[in-house]
């Protein structure tokens, strides 16, 4: 599984179309092949910095993504909103089965990620 956290900063003069603007993609987002979870969050401190989380099956479906025609259309808009540049990360989930413990193996315990 592949996440996704992009960062934006948003100008606070026309925020409520670029909202709009969001909205229609989650709609269109979840409904493509791969899709695990999409969705967008607005900063408790600073309303105008809103943090998308999307989660995606694969890297393929991710890739699928990017190619859809409902991203090109928000990436040629979203300049016209942005204060700057937007900040990417993805993270990649290696899940695996764990196996039981030999005699002589301690198990750990199971940690999160932050």
């Amino acid at each position: 599984m592949i996440m996704v956290q992009s960062t934006f900063q948003l100008n606070s003069d026309n925020k409520e179309s670029v909202m709009n603007l969001m909205k229609k993609m989650v709609r269109l987002c979840r409904k493509e092949r791969g899709c695990v979870s999409y969705e967008y969050y607005e900063g408790i401190t600073d309303s105008c910095q809103v943090i998308l989380l999307q989660e995606w099956e694969n890297a393929d479906c991710l890739q699928e993504h990017y190619r859809t025609e409902h991203m090109a259309d928000f990436l040629e808009k979203l300049n016209d909103y942005l204060a700057s540049p937007v900040t990417t990360r993805s993270y990649v989930s290696q899940e695996s089965k764990l196996s039981a413990p030999t005699i002589n193996e301690k198990r750990k315990p199971q940690q999160t990620i932050h």
